[in-house]
């Protein structure tokens, strides 16, 4: 925790009201419980996890909270988060060195499914989850090598240690004025604090409708490693987490899967970690379609707005191939010198097309 920051008061009732029969609620939780989410695992994926969980785990009631600006309603397929993207909890000062824009009101309506269906595809998501004080949660960047969508700068180094002006609550801000989450969101958690008991605190839904908690003791370690070795191509050297195709995923390396997630007490939810990948880069069930919106065409936070480092160009022309028919967020596959890499298409700076991103 940012030990110079005060501690901001317990959040108090801002809003409630009803819109179609759903009640919407900010800075409080519900004061009755709403039915609990129905999450389907599959018993192979039971038998597996609930080996490294402790019986006596418990999740938060399902209460329905928000923080902030946030608003959520529900109905009785799903859950509606609004916000206009200003956080109440302090933030850096933007602009910054490495940071040069200046943090503005949004408009963001995410929905998520009230009852999730676990798939298990682990399906590519540039915005994997909205924070309960209404803001993206958003783990990669737009910046990389030379215009090489294959090596992707990742926003902490292998220490932890954020770049691109990112601050005490691992956000920045995007050219559009966006304040969005890129690790641990520090000063939701410290609002969290004041009024989630136990280990697990909730900061946020996944955009397939599971919730993502944050472990006060780190009890739910990631099965991200750094890879050993040296690059193939690209930027060359060793690989020492400056790239997202630096890091590799190893089965039960840790307690978390691929998705940062697992099955507790025969519920999935994904976490937010201490260390990579910090927020999850996938989803094992199924994305709404308003997190695509929101992902279409946001360009880089960093530096002077530069996607590239050391240089322009635009996606190459296989890249865009393998992405044609397709929508932001869907999986692909691309021919390299090493074999058929798969990833996900998105959109670049600075491009009006659909791109494969491989994941190595």
């Amino acid at each position: 925790m940012h030990s110079a920051l005060t501690r901001l008061a317990v959040p108090v009732l801002v809003g409630l009201g009803f819109i179609g029969g759903a009640a919407f609620y900010n800075n409080r939780k519900h004061p009755k419980p709403l039915p609990s989410v129905a999450q389907e695992i599959p018993a192979e994926l039971e038998a597996t996890e609930e080996e490294n969980v402790e019986d006596t785990v418990s999740i938060p009631s399902g209460d329905e909270i928000a923080y902030g600006n946030a608003f959520i309603t529900i109905d009785s397929n799903y859950r509606y988060i609004s916000s206009n993207g200003l956080p109440a909890h302090e933030t850096g000062t933007f602009p910054n060195k490495g940071n040069p824009n200046e943090m503005s009101a949004q408009d963001y309506s995410y929905r998520v499914a009230l009852n999730p269906t676990y798939i298990g595809d682990s399906l590519e998501a540039r915005i994997p989850g909205v924070s309960l004080n209404g803001l993206p949660l958003e783990p990669g960047t737009a910046e990389t090598y030379k215009g090489d969508i294959s090596w992707a700068i990742e926003a902490f180094d292998s220490e932890g240690i954020g770049g691109l002006g990112i601050d005490w609550s691992n956000a920045h801000v995007q050219p559009n004025g966006a304040y969005h989450y890129h690790g641990v969101p520090n000063g939701l958690l410290e609002l969290a604090l004041t009024d989630q008991p136990g280990d697990l605190i909730q900061l946020a839904w996944a955009s397939d409708g599971f919730p993502i908690y944050y472990s006060r003791s780190n009890a739910y370690t990631p099965s991200w490693r750094v890879k050993s070795g040296a690059r193939p191509d690209g930027p060359g050297g060793s690989y020492d987490g400056t790239y997202r195709q630096d890091w590799e995923h190893v089965s039960n390396f840790g307690d978390l899967d691929e998705c940062n997630g697992t099955n507790i007490n025969g519920s999935y939810a994904y976490f937010i970690t201490d260390s990579y990948p910090y927020i999850q880069r996938c989803v094992n069930g199924t994305p709404d379609s308003t997190f695509e919106r929101f992902a279409e065409g946001v360009p880089s936070a960093g530096q002077n707005n530069q996607q590239n480092i050391g240089g322009g160009g635009n996606p190459p022309q296989e890249a865009i191939t393998a992405c044609l028919g397709k929508t932001n967020g869907s999986r692909c596959s691309i021919q390299t010198q090493l074999g058929s890499l798969s990833g996900s298409c998105f959109i670049p700076l600075g491009s009006s097309d659909l791109a494969c991103a491989a994941n190595r």
